[in-house]
């Protein structure tokens, strides 16, 4: 179990730092919530619970970089 948490949330930190247009971020939002299903599961004894805020984290900073930038396109497109 603490091998299939750790690859969650792992997978979730590397695509949501990746990124790749809003997807990235998708899929750490996914994998966080994979990941405290996982470690509610265990009664709370899986190491590793700070990675799974990192998921989190960083796929909400992808998801509003994303957002600004489609706002910008929209705000400033030629008329």
């Amino acid at each position: 179990m603490q091998t299939e948490f750790s690859r969650l949330v792992n997978r979730g930190i590397i695509f949501g730092s990746i990124w790749i247009f809003g997807i990235g971020s998708i899929i750490a939002f996914t994998s966080g919530f994979q990941a405290i299903k996982l470690y509610k599961q265990s009664d709370k004894s899986l190491s590793g619970k700070n990675k799974i805020f990192k998921c989190f984290l960083i796929g909400a900073i992808g998801l509003l970089l994303d957002l600004t930038a489609v706002l910008i396109i929209i705000l400033f497109r030629k008329k």
